[in-house]
């Protein structure tokens, strides 16, 4: 899952992990008006953009059933903003969400020429 950092090298992988911190942290401002929680925006920035690459390659929902990346990532993405129409408190899925659209932003870029 983190062949980012093996194809596109370590200083991208730390620039797309703080871009999804970033994102993470103003979508659950946005959604929250207080403490940011960021982390969890970058790690989905990571494990969306994988899963953008990589759409055919088989992940492992709760670590037994095989599923094609992108079912996952449309999953996980569908979970999170079920989480915040729910306002499931212990889980952020606006931080979470706000990793989505850098994942996105990064991999229009790269299929763009522009890494």
């Amino acid at each position: 899952m983190l062949s980012i950092g093996r194809i596109f090298g370590p200083e991208y992988l730390l620039r797309l992990y703080l871009a999804g911190a970033i994102g993470g942290s103003v979508f659950y401002l946005v959604h929250h008006a207080f403490l940011a929680k960021g982390a969890s925006g970058a790690v989905n920035a990571i494990m969306l953009l994988d899963m953008f690459l990589n759409p055919k390659a088989t992940l492992y929902f709760d670590f037994i059933i095989p599923v094609p990346a992108m079912l996952l990532g449309i999953f996980l993405i569908g979970k999170d903003i079920l989480r915040i129409i729910e306002g499931n408190s212990h889980i952020s899925g606006s931080a979470h969400l706000g990793g989505a659209p850098v994942a996105a932003i990064a991999w229009a870029r790269l299929r763009r020429g522009l890494f």
